[in-house]
């Protein structure tokens, strides 16, 4: 740590974001993509196999999700930089409010209840359910939870640390 952060941090008598406070960030982190991972790894199985959508129509749908993704995350930042800091910030009042949605919408996303409705149906939930989780849901969680790292600590050495880390969680989940 440079001596002008740790004057920084004297001034503002904040305790210095240690290796404990990192390893909780990454597990956070990590906690939050967990949901993803699982996606990643089950979803176009679970689609074709047991809902009997064919594959061709399950990229589509992912592909389509990533072109909604590209206007939900904006918003979604564009949404928590307007919020009103609260005495806990401006990023933890998003990641818990949305932890419920994203734990519904997982759940939806594998309805089997519906592997005898005809494939129009199935097609229809399918999208319904993905982009409401991924770029809805999760978005909500995921936007406040990566721009939490600038705000954590004002010393750019930390936020890059944070981010270092976060990039490290974040290779696991990519196919």
């Amino acid at each position: 740590m440079t001596k002008i952060g740790m004057e920084e941090l004297m001034e503002q008598n904040v305790r210095p974001f240690g290796l404990r406070d990192k390893a909780g960030y990454m597990f956070g982190d990590f906690g939050n993509d967990f949901t993803f991972i699982l996606s990643s790894m089950f979803l176009l199985k679970f689609y074709t196999d047991v809902m009997g959508v064919p594959a061709g129509v399950v990229g589509i749908m992912m592909m389509a999700a990533r072109v909604v993704d590209a206007v939900t995350d904006v918003a979604m930042g564009q949404i928590v930089d307007r919020t009103k800091p609260t005495e806990r910030g401006k990023f933890v009042i998003w990641i818990r409010r949305m932890c419920g949605p994203v734990a519904v919408a997982s759940f939806l996303m594998y309805a089997s209840w519906f592997a005898h409705m005809p494939l129009g149906f199935k097609i229809f939930w399918m999208f319904f359910t993905y982009i409401l989780w991924g770029s809805v849901c999760y978005t909500g969680i995921n936007i406040p939870y990566g721009s939490m790292a600038s705000a954590i600590s004002g010393i750019h050495r930390t936020v890059h640390s944070c981010q270092t880390g976060e990039q490290s969680v974040r290779r696991w989940r990519e196919p």
